[in-house]
């Protein structure tokens, strides 16, 4: 018999489970990528081509009888082919199904849009037709032989069936397409902040603390003075609603512009390294020249985004698409109203926080090219780009570009990938690189490209050292050191403001039993329930299992339980009782919990009625506080202490951090750094600002141990209610382990054994650097019952 033409269809997760992958008859010509609706069961689904070939009936691996035929390709929703490749890639790369890595690239929100049109055919006279069908040949007939349906308002359910049946018998045909959005809609101008800075200062002087949404829509908008933003996208990177946006549009603080307005302003010259970094970069499109990754490094204020600008407007010059991306994209003000100054509505943002329709309708102009310049966080490598000249990864050491969910891929390998696959240059920019980017540049494996040069009104902040141990040999510990008390002092004094940073929430980590030793520990969880004075509850931070803290210890029934350790709550109270005349916030999850806190307090800040701020890491990063001069660190220890062989890297970006919130103002900036270890090269080296002397003692550190660089880990983690059964499984998965080429820890239990009612222990697996991951496909295949295998390739959090 001679072959059968079939297409590969791969369906979307949420419709056919993670192994959705089937074979269909389709005669006509296909493509890798195309759109199709397909039988599935008694359903029709969505799913994307992944394969086209010719293929015996005796190679099928069912009986070609089972073999059903694909119903429809949609016209509009085809995916290029290199997605399809990298789909295939982050399959084969993160062990994982492909279509769970295809379901990233799906469009939002498609299958609402796609709607058929029903055309009738030639008539034979001959061909049996019920009176409901004859009606709608009458109805197709009076609307010139064809019938549209609308996204909004679908045919009746008996109306569809009939069609299908008339379609059966060649009475009438149908083609699929994704339907467009009605071209007139409301609020298509762009907005952006006034440029009346005064007006903006006595709104959150004044008013901010009373409309704290509004507050917090102008603080983000205050990180680029010159922002263009359509109302979708202040709405996700605020998280405000549409009544936010139209309060401050009548207040005139955010303006409507012609989103096809020249920029603004002129683009600044670039200094030497600028320039140099520049041209090598645009060296590197150069037709023919295989791709490049460089890292740009330079410190806060250095320059790179100028790099990056003057690097994409070439790509675009030449006809080429650009991919820029960011860690957060609640952090993206900045780069979107930059890039729109520049290049104008050339520039769509892709992000899940946007509604359905900018999200698809932003996906359709990627796609088209009419916006050849694609910005966003991770999920952004998976737009419909087919013409790449450009990628930019911004901040490439932040850890929030490694995927934490399944498919668990890191950004910047695909991005890597991308960057080959279009023969494109590739741009890594951070001011405290990950030392595997740092060792790739002294490797000479990607191009290193610095900017030592900082702006003339950008200064880093002075860093001091304090030694927590003196106040114990001295029997006068406290949580504010005698160096940072007076300076809380002096920064009152002036009327200034103070951000007080402690990485832990609640009152105090756990409640001891001063008798016994007794400590409260979570049921399902292998942690202690941290106690929170406050709501008087010792809480799990996982699960989320409270209670009521007894009188009594359970154990010995001593009344003597005490709170042990340091949580942001008991700094709060610290703080209050040492400075009573100041006026003293709190800003961390627990109080994030309560619907309009996080702006409230915010807002409070930013007004002036709060002068000191206390929080955890949710106050590192992300709006600029113009009269914070210092921030305290209450306890780097807590960081460096992680059973995690990046502690110390997290720890020295997180300082560097930290440290970037004192002094952004017309005021200098001072950062006083309380710590049991003050040698540690992590602290002295953030102390002094100093990435390469850091960087060269942790790469040591690394190269010894055979941690990345100088390894490749996959953390394969089991887990289940019954600790005998998943401690057997794991050493069954130990025995699938032993032909790999590679070094392979455990099984053991993972830093937190249980979770969520869970057991937990682990693997780890140390391959060479450059490996690839087909050795460990046995894992893939191994599912044991009651026992659930996550593989974590390029793992980011080991614990």
């Amino acid at each position: 018999m001679t072959s059968i033409p079939v297409i590969d269809v791969a369906l979307d997760v949420r419709s056919g489970g993670a192994g959705a992958q089937y074979t269909y008859r389709w005669d006509a010509q296909a493509r890798v990528g195309d759109a199709f609706v397909v039988p599935l069961g008694g359903r029709s689904v969505l799913g994307f081509v992944v394969g086209v070939r010719q293929v015996a009936p005796e190679d099928l691996g069912f009986p070609v009888e089972h073999l059903r035929e694909a119903e429809d390709r949609v016209d509009g929703l085809s995916l290029p082919e290199s997605l399809i490749h990298l789909v295939r890639f982050v399959a084969d790369e993160y062990l994982c199904p492909l279509p769970v890595a295809l379901g990233v690239a799906t469009p939002p929100a498609a299958r609402e849009r796609v709607v058929a049109t029903w055309t009738l055919a030639d008539l034979n006279a001959e061909t049996p037709l019920t009176p409901t069908q004859k009606e709608i040949v009458r109805t197709l007939e009076e609307q010139g032989g064809t019938l549209v349906e609308s996204p909004t308002k679908k045919l009746p359910k008996p109306t569809q069936r009939a069609l299908k049946l008339m379609r059966a018998k060649g009475v009438v045909h149908q083609s699929l397409a994704l339907a467009p959005y009605a071209e007139t809609r409301r609020g298509l101008s762009l907005l952006r902040l006034t440029l009346d800075e005064d007006k903006v200062e006595k709104f959150l002087k004044r008013e901010g603390k009373k409309k704290p949404a509004q507050a917090i829509t102008l603080m983000r908008l205050q990180t680029a003075s010159q922002s263009r933003l359509t109302p979708a996208e202040i709405k996700a990177m605020s998280g405000v609603t549409d009544t936010t946006i139209r309060a401050l549009v009548q207040a005139g603080l955010l303006e409507a512009i012609d989103a096809d307005a020249p920029e603004m302003r002129p683009a600044p010259t670039p200094n030497r390294y600028q320039q140099l970094a520049i041209d090598a970069i645009v060296h590197a499109m150069d037709d023919g020249e295989a791709a490049k990754t460089f890292l740009l490094f330079g410190v806060t204020g250095s320059g790179k985004t100028e790099v990056y600008l003057r690097c994409a407007a070439e790509a675009l010059r030449r006809g080429k698409q650009v991919l820029f991306l960011v860690p957060e994209i609640a952090l993206a003000v900045q780069a979107l109203s930059q890039l729109r100054e520049r290049f104008g509505k050339s520039v769509a943002l892709l992000h899940s926080d946007l509604p359905p329709r900018e999200r698809l309708e932003n996906w359709a102009r990627v796609r088209s090219g009419e916006a050849p310049v694609v910005l966003g966080a991770r999920s952004a490598l998976f737009a419909p780009l087919s013409n790449l000249g450009l990628v930019v990864m911004d901040e490439e050491h932040e850890g929030s570009y490694k995927q934490e969910t399944s498919p668990r891929y890191h950004a910047k390998r695909l991005a890597g990938f991308l960057a080959q696959r279009f023969g494109c240059p590739l741009v890594l920019g951070s001011a405290t690189p990950s030392v595997e980017s740092m060792q790739e540049a002294e490797e000479g494996k990607i191009n290193l490209l610095s900017l030592p040069e900082r702006a003339a009104s950008a200064t880093l902040p002075s860093v001091q050292l304090v030694n927590l141990a003196e106040g114990y040999r001295n029997r006068r510990p406290s949580l504010l050191s005698a160096e940072l008390h007076a300076h809380m002092d002096a920064t009152l004094v002036r009327q200034e403001q103070i951000i007080l940073f402690l990485n832990r929430r609640a009152y105090a980590p756990y409640l001891s039993c001063r008798e016994c030793g007794y400590a409260f520990r979570c049921s399902r969880c292998a942690v202690s329930l941290a106690y929170s004075r406050h709501l008087r509850r010792l809480r799990c931070h996982h699960c989320g299992y409270s209670m009521v803290p007894p009188d009594l210890c359970p154990s010995c029934q001593s009344p003597k339980l005490s709170p042990m350790g340091v949580g942001t709550e008991k700094v709060e109270e610290a703080v209050r009782e040492a400075f009573p005349d100041a006026a003293v916030a709190r800003l961390d999850r627990d109080v994030a919990r309560k619907r309009g806190a996080l702006e409230e307090t915010l807002a409070q800040f930013r007004s002036g009625d709060v002068q000191i701020l206390v929080g955890t890491q949710m106050v590192a990063k992300g709006l600029d506080f113009p009269n914070v001069t210092l921030v305290g660190v209450i306890a780097a220890d807590l960081s460096l202490n992680i059973p995690d062989f990046r502690a110390s890297e997290r720890t020295f970006q997180l300082l560097s951090q930290v440290a970037g919130r004192a002094g952004r103002g017309k005021a200098p900036g001072h950062v006083v750094i309380q710590t049991f270890n003050p040698e540690h090269v992590a602290l002295v080296c953030a102390q002094t600002h100093a990435y390469l002397p850091f960087f060269e003692a942790v790469r040591v550190e690394r190269e010894e141990a055979h941690y990345p660089p100088f390894a490749r880990l996959v953390n394969i983690v089991l887990s289940g209610p019954r600790l005998e059964r998943v401690k057997a499984c794991a050493d069954e998965a130990l025995e699938l382990l032993e032909e790999i080429d590679g070094m392979v820890l455990g099984p053991a239990d993972c830093p937190i054994e249980r979770l969520l009612g869970d057991w937990r222990r682990h693997l780890l697996v140390k391959l060479a650097p450059d490996s690839d991951m087909a050795a460990l496909q046995p894992l893939v295949e191994f599912r044991p019952t009651d026992v659930r295998v996550t593989i974590d390739v390029d793992p980011y959090s080991m614990m």
